[in-house]
Order: C-alpha cells, then structure tokens, then sequence
C-alpha cells in the first residue's frame, strides 16, 4: 500500500468519523426535543422557588410548575405584582403559593437572612435562580456606572450563588432536588459591549456544572439554561418568531429538560444557534458579535436623541 493510499484511508476514516459524531449529535437532538416524556417533577417535592417570578421567563416557570400541581413560591421586587401572579396561578391551577418581596440588590447579609426565614420550614423541591438584569443597551465597559456594575454582579451572580447554598442545605438532608440556573447564550462565547452580562452568565454555567458535579451523588440535579431571545422585557422584543418564542412556550420545553440535561438552552431553536456558536471558527462569532452589538449601540442612542 502506496504511502497516498494511507493518507486517503486516514483521511476517510476521520471524515467518516466527524460525519458520525454529528449524526450522533443531531438524533439526541430531535430525541431530547421531540421524542423524550419529561420526568415526574414532584418527585424533587412539593414546592417550587422561581426568583423574578412576575415577569417573561420567570413567571412563565410558575405557570408551567403549577400546570404541574407544585405549590409555587414566588420571589421579586414588586409585591402588588406577585400578589397579581399569584393570584392568577391560584385560581386557574388549584395550587398554594407564598408571594415574598424581596430586592436582590443588595450585599446585605442581613436582609438575605430575612429571605431564608420565610423559606425556611417549606418542602423546597426546585430551586429556579432566575431572576437577573442586562444592559440598558450595549456599551463599552467605560460607560458603565458603577452602581450599574454592582447590580449586574448582585442579581446575576450573587443571588443565585447566596439562595443555592441556602437551599442545599435541606435538599442534601432529604437527598433530593433541583436547582435550575437560568443563565443565556451570551455566556457561552464572548459578547462584546455587554462584557459584565456576559461574564455574568459565563459564571453561573460554570458555577452550575460544577455543582452538579459536587452534589450529583446527593441526589440533587443541577442544571444550567443558557437561552437565546425570549419576547421579554428584558430583551425587548414582543413578537415571537421561529427563534424567539414566547416565554410560556420556552418554559415549558425548558422544564421537560430537567433531570436529564445538566447544559441545555432549553428550546430546540435556541440549540441549533448554541451549535453554530460554539462550532464556527471564534474570529467569525467575535466578527458578527462586535458588528451586531455595535449597531444596537448606534440604534439605542440615536433614539435616545430624538427623544
């Protein structure tokens, strides 16, 4: 056998290979996304926690976990809103709930104490860390005020970190749970002009990963959802379109992913831009970032001085 032969045979049987792994990859795709039965979530426990529970994605978990008859605790800032929600989850759902005010803004330890009094003595089974900020609108890092700084390492990271320690603590003694960490696809490869909120949500994946692999063996799951656009205030968008779904639509394939996917977007269209993102060669993705970021920047402050 020619030395060329070899090289073409080696060649082959890598090309082969490649071919197969991403065959592999796209049938547990539709599989996970079209074929999977969710697990029996009240199997974690009676109660859920969702933090930033009257709003988009956070709200829309409530409905969805309710829709399961889990009795739901709703967390956030606005008391006359999670009475509102509430209420509305109460009457169509049959469920209990508990509506607890409370600002994640905050380095107080003090007042996380205050929290973790009015959680305590509930059979918490799902732990969502949801709540959580973004920019006004892209900018670089100079502009940023640092009050701006310090509310998007608060709720983005501090809240979750602070409420899953608290809350492990009782999931270890029963040797069950969930904690779901809404983080966004913005953590998994560089965004330039939102550089905090992306560095944000690239801790809390790698903070849910690695707890997973710390309390997998106490019967706890921890996941991580890294979703793309959702309609939302946050995101600012309120039509829905192929790749940005409704909230109510994306919590409920997000919710049929735990128990099974410790890394997920939740929604099969917000994984095929995952893959994309961390297949393309990184000086693309950079590229297309940079340039998209830049001209909302532009967009935001043209209309900032019109108005």
């Amino acid at each position: 056998m020619s030395f060329t032969t070899v090289i073409q045979s080696v060649a082959l049987s890598i090309g082969l290979g490649i071919l197969l792994r991403y065959a592999a990859r796209f049938v547990l795709f539709l599989y996970a996304y079209f074929v999977r039965s969710p697990i029996n979530i009240n199997k974690y426990g009676s109660w859920v926690v969702v933090t930033g529970a009257t709003d988009g994605i956070g709200k829309a978990y409530c409905h969805e976990f309710a829709k399961k008859k889990l009795n739901v605790v709703l967390v956030s800032r606005s008391l006359d809103k999670l009475k509102e929600v509430a209420s509305e989850i109460e009457n169509k759902f049959k469920v209990q709930t508990k509506v607890i005010s409370f600002d994640f803004n905050t380095t107080d330890d003090s007042k996380y104490q205050e929290l973790f009094k009015q959680l305590s003595g509930i059979d918490i089974g799902v732990l969502v860390n949801n709540v959580g900020i973004s920019y006004d609108h892209p900018m670089y890092l100079e502009e940023l005020q640092p009050a701006s700084i310090e509310s998007l390492i608060n709720l983005n990271v501090r809240a979750a970190t602070v409420l899953s320690k608290f809350i492990l603590t009782s999931m270890v003694e029963k040797k069950r749970g969930a904690i779901i960490n809404l983080a966004s696809v913005s953590g998994i490869t560089p965004i330039p002009l939102l550089t905090v909120y992306s560095g944000t949500k690239a801790y809390i994946e790698k903070f849910s990963l690695a707890l997973n692999l710390e309390y997998a063996s106490k019967g706890i799951f921890v996941q991580c959802v890294t979703p793309g656009i959702v309609c939302s205030k946050m995101s600012k968008v309120r039509k829905s379109s192929l790749f940005v779904p409704q909230p109510s639509s994306f919590a409920r394939s997000a919710i049929a992913t735990i128990g099974y996917d410790r890394l997920t977007t939740g929604y099969w269209s917000h994984e095929i831009q995952a893959f994309f993102l961390r297949s393309l060669p990184s000086f693309v993705v950079d590229k297309v970032m940079f340039d998209m970021h830049l001209g909302q920047r532009k967009r935001a402050l043209n209309k900032k001085k019109s108005q």
